[in-house]
């Protein structure tokens, strides 16, 4: 039997849906579940920070990704042809998350 606050597959769970379905199953308060998934969040992005990286429950791994800083230069417009200037990018930092075993098995 599927939980009331679950939806059709082309429809995503809210976030006060997702706390409120993990709420019941745990027999928790939503708001309890909330804090917890907020005191996770802020461990994840401290050790993302830290080290780099940071596996959740076995699940889910993330990586910190550093892209380096590119300078502006011609090039040729793939689509025109006509010479054109590409734009300089500052440095920045994004998190990549990959699926572990665990949650590819359970997709399956």
């Amino acid at each position: 039997m599927a939980p009331k606050a679950m939806k059709s597959k082309t429809e995503a769970l809210t976030m006060s849906e997702a706390y409120k379905t993990v709420a019941e199953k745990m027999e928790l308060k939503p708001k309890d579940v909330k804090g917890i998934m907020q005191s996770l969040l802020e461990l994840s992005t401290e050790q993302v920070k830290k080290s780099g990286s940071f596996k959740l429950a076995g699940m889910l791994n993330m990586k910190l990704i550093s892209k380096p800083a590119t300078k502006a230069r011609k090039g040729l417009n793939p689509f025109t042809k006509e010479p054109c200037v590409f734009k300089a990018k500052p440095a920045s930092k994004s998190v990549k998350v990959l699926a572990l075993k665990k949650l590819k098995e359970a997709l399956n």
